[in-house]
């Protein structure tokens, strides 16, 4: 990305000089016109990598937030450092032969090229090019109305990996939910009867449908327990979704009953 926004700068930096401007003014020009182009793409690239935060996955939004600082940082340095060590190169950047076809781009005979071509006609017709290009879009986007959010488990691998090959063995002995067992915690600091609350958690759990529910096993301290939960469907079916929605509904109604506080978690819980 750093090269990219660099190369605008210094792309129009060259074409300032091949103007017959001194080395400040091209550079100044080259700053207030690519500039802009990369402060655009800069910007969209941001908002994009930190739009990884609506996936709420922590480990996603950590890198997006990170990814998204690092182009920032990219596009201070082109509209700043890469200016300044032009200043520094002068003419220097402009080899022999791009000087010659500077010069002859100048010569009345030149025939303009194919990017000359296109903007004339995006400048002679904008509106039918912007029409045509939201059309596309929105067309390329209608997808995105089904996306699901989240990361693939070892189903989505090919059958010929060894994951796949285990995670299919899984799903024949066990049942496809063994593949993305649910952790659900149940945090009875607050609650007056920890064992209680423990067992009613899990009679919530074994009504939302679940293959298998495991006793509450407590911490040695006697103040947190712990229910593995085996969902009937595979970790990314819209069942074991809905059973993780469950348990946390019922959650609240525990915390209000109880004074419990239950919490799902587990890779399968994570993309929920």
């Amino acid at each position: 990305v750093g090269i990219d926004y660099a190369l605008f700068i210094v792309s129009r930096y060259r074409a300032e000089l091949a103007e017959g401007r001194e080395r400040e003014e091209a550079a100044g020009r080259a700053v207030g016109t690519a500039g802009s182009a990369v402060v655009f793409a800069g910007l969209t690239v941001v908002i994009a990598l930190a739009g990884l935060a609506v996936v709420n996955i922590p480990m996603l939004t950590k890198m997006g937030l990170a990814a998204a600082g690092t182009v920032a940082i990219a596009v201070l340095i082109a509209l700043t450092l890469v200016p300044a060590a032009l200043g520094f190169a002068g003419k220097r950047i402009m080899g022999r032969k791009a000087r010659k076809a500077a010069e002859a781009e100048k010569s009345p005979d030149a025939k303009p090229n194919m990017g000359t071509r296109w903007a004339r006609f995006v400048l002679r017709k904008p509106v039918w090019v912007m029409l045509v290009g939201v059309l596309g879009l929105g067309i390329v986007a209608v997808p995105a109305a089904s996306l699901e959010m989240g990361l693939p488990d070892d189903g989505a691998q090919p059958k010929s990996t060894t994951q796949r090959q285990a995670y299919d063995m899984l799903s024949d002995g066990f049942g496809p939910g063994f593949n993305g067992p649910l952790m659900t915690v149940v945090d009875t600091k607050n609650s007056s009867d920890g064992k209680a609350a423990a067992n009613r958690v899990a009679e919530e759990i074994e009504a939302l449908g679940v293959s298998a529910v495991l006793p509450p096993a407590f911490n040695k301290a006697g103040d947190t327990a712990t229910i593995t939960v085996i969902p009937k469907d595979r970790p990314s079916s819209h069942a074991t979704e809905e059973v993780v929605h469950g348990i946390r509904d019922a959650g609240k109604d525990i915390k209000a009953d109880t004074g419990a506080e239950v919490l799902v978690t587990g890779a399968t819980a994570m993309n929920i």
